[in-house]
């Protein structure tokens, strides 16, 4: 049979985003490479989760090749084989790369807030969850029929479990953890000393993840549509398209962060050829995570003057005028380069004599 309209829109869909994300990633990889940093943890997290993604892409290419999208009546017998083949490999890849995303934005987390130890044990204790909840749905998803190829290829003794059981678990689960993980960093972001416009920006990133939230409810809501259950080939492109839509978000917003060093080195000097004063202030130091340079060290040059029985110490550099601790530089430096405001600092002191005596 031909491709359904459902199945041709899927495929668009699939096309269009993952070309964007596949931009946001080398994006991303760019960046750490602009930057001469070293992959961390979270970004290998979020390497497995898009290669899940993209291996979900090509199963749900042969599904709709073989009729997803259609009503199930109108499917051959092989046809259905593949899509309960297809059901089995998405599931696989679709809790592998939702997990690895929660795990990669954690890691973060843990690189940013490393001071903070009520942060830390809030981080570890989710990932725990996280890691929990990967362990139980893997075998849970592999056994939903016994064997697992009782659906096309049937045996005596052989049964399945209804999917709507687990799928229903599975997000509710999700949407428990994805909320947790986006609004675990407000409160220590709000503790902060830095201005409210920065962690107002910066409290809007880390929360986006709401918006991935909101998609497994709309997932929730499709799969407790009865409609989707009747005709389960037809709902299965609705479940497929909502299911994307949760890993293309998820992936998207966990590369934000990591892109600021692009915008410090390419977007933000086309804006500050207007405002030369603080233009030439701000480099792209290092990456999301990566350690910041210690405030405590200046870079001073003194310089000494003569004349009569006087002579002068003139002391120069450049300090930070924040007092936060790391985190807070961490913080600013990566995801709000506007926020560093650097002062020159000039002391002189004027001694009665020819040889000034050391500060």
């Amino acid at each position: 049979m031909a491709v359904s309209q459902a199945g041709v829109r899927l495929s668009i869909w699939m096309a269009v985003f993952t070309s964007l994300t596949t931009a946001v990633i080398a994006l991303r990889i760019w960046a750490i490479h602009l930057t001469r940093k070293s992959h961390q943890l979270s970004d290998y997290l979020l390497f497995v989760a898009y290669i899940a993604t993209i291996i979900m892409v090509g199963l749900n290419y042969w599904a709709v090749a073989n009729g997803l999208g259609a009503h199930t009546v109108t499917l051959s017998k092989s046809q259905l084989n593949v899509q309960f083949k297809m059901i089995v490999g998405i599931s696989m890849t679709w809790l592998t790369g939702t997990v690895c995303c929660k795990l990669s934005i954690l890691a973060l987390y843990t690189s940013l807030f490393h001071t903070f130890r009520p942060i830390r044990i809030l981080v570890w204790t989710v990932s725990g969850l996280v890691v929990a909840y990967f362990i139980a749905f893997l075998p849970i998803f592999l056994t939903q029929c016994h064997p697992i190829s009782q659906q096309w290829a049937p045996v005596p003794g052989g049964g399945c479990r209804s999917l709507a059981i687990q799928e229903i678990a599975s997000i509710a689960l999700n949407i428990f953890l994805d909320t947790t993980i986006a609004l675990l960093p407000i409160p220590a972001l709000w503790r902060l000393r830095m201005a409210l416009r920065n962690k107002l920006t910066i409290g809007v990133m880390f929360g986006m993840g709401l918006v991935v939230v909101a998609v497994m409810i709309w997932r929730l809501v499709i799969t407790l549509d009865p409609d989707t259950n009747k005709d389960f080939v037809f709902g299965l492109y609705q479940i497929g398209l909502v299911s994307f839509l949760e890993l293309w978000l998820s992936m998207i917003i966990v590369s934000l962060p990591a892109l600021a060093p692009l915008f410090r080195h390419y977007i933000e000097p086309l804006f500050s050829q207007k405002r030369p004063s603080a233009g030439n202030l701000r480099e792209a130091q290092h990456t999301i995570g990566s350690e910041p340079r210690r405030r405590g060290e200046y870079l001073y040059s003194d310089i000494e003057m003569g004349g009569g029985n006087y002579s002068a110490h003139v002391k120069t550099g450049i300090s930070s005028s924040q007092s936060e601790g790391e985190d807070t530089i961490g913080l600013v430096r990566d995801m709000q380069p506007n926020a560093i405001a650097i002062a020159m600092r000039r002391e002189v002191v004027v001694h009665e004599g020819r040889n000034p005596s050391p500060l």
